[in-house]
């Protein structure tokens, strides 16, 4: 299994030029929406869907809050007797609830602070991912990614793991840990501003709207980018199978690159 960077004095060609499980040939990337699905549904879709439920029926944040905690609670806790493994979706809901409880009892159930509760949240977490861009050793993305594609499978995590030894995949990291956490920084100021324009109940009726529309969005992207990127760099490869430089000119190259396995850009110095 491949372990140094692309390019160098490496003659590799784009079928080994990334890392792969050795078992079973699986190949790390963006985990599939059908992968996705059960922390999705177990973790997010069930636990908000008993939250707004409560809260139509008693109209009450606290309570629906704490109620709606039990499932999300309950799924994480299934999955770590499962799989020995903290759900990363289960697990951001699970302590949305629990923030949003203790402010709701905190301030005394202010209704403004309340409505923007998820906001605030979500920009910490936004923020969060643009501080990892310069003070982590890795990108925020990549351990979030490498928990939902990889899982606990030890042969999956150690190929997703040598990603990092490769160039242009950490920049595609950094770019997109840079989306994630611009985009939830929009999306929690977006939600703060119809907080303070729309009723409570108007406004419980469109902010998961405009969330997963958000969200939704940042999603696709990151699936698209993730492939278009593995794509150009073994097309990249198997041009110039000794191409090298460092991430970002690999960027430029894969995009000058523009193009099926032929229109490919010729061989340039990593200075260029």
């Amino acid at each position: 299994m491949r372990s140094e960077p692309l390019g160098g004095d490496s003659n590799a060609n784009s079928s080994d030029a990334l890392a792969r499980d050795p078992q079973n040939g699986w190949e790390p990337g963006p985990p599939s929406l059908r992968a996705m699905a059960p922390s999705m549904i177990g973790g997010a879709v069930v636990p908000l869907a008993v939250y707004y439920l409560v809260r139509s029926k008693l109209g009450e944040d606290a309570p629906a809050l704490a109620i709606a905690g039990i499932p999300a609670a309950a799924w994480v806790t299934l999955q770590w007797v499962r799989r020995r493994r903290i759900d990363p979706i289960g697990a951001i809901v699970l302590f949305g609830f629990v923030a949003g409880l203790s402010v709701s009892y905190a301030l005394g159930g202010s209704a403004f602070v309340l409505k923007v509760r998820d906001s605030a949240f979500t920009c910490l977490f936004g923020l969060a991912a643009l501080t990892s861009l310069w003070l982590g050793s890795r990108p925020l993305m990549f351990y979030l990614g490498r928990a939902l594609s990889a899982g606990a499978n030890p042969g999956r995590r150690e190929a997703y793991d040598q990603l990092w030894q490769v160039p242009p995949a950490r920049v595609v990291f950094r770019i997109i840990t840079a989306v994630w956490g611009v985009g939830l920084i929009l999306e929690a100021a977006a939600r703060v501003l119809l907080a303070a324009v729309l009723p409570t109940g108007r406004f419980l009726a469109v902010s998961p709207v405009v969330g997963f529309g958000f969200i939704g969005t940042m999603l696709a992207f990151t699936i698209w980018f993730s492939r278009w990127s593995r794509e150009r760099i073994e097309l990249t490869l198997a041009v110039d199978p000794e191409a090298s430089g460092s991430g970002w000119w690999w960027m430029r190259r894969m995009v000058r690159s523009g193009g099926p396995i032929g229109r490919a850009v010729p061989s340039a110095s990593p200075g260029a």
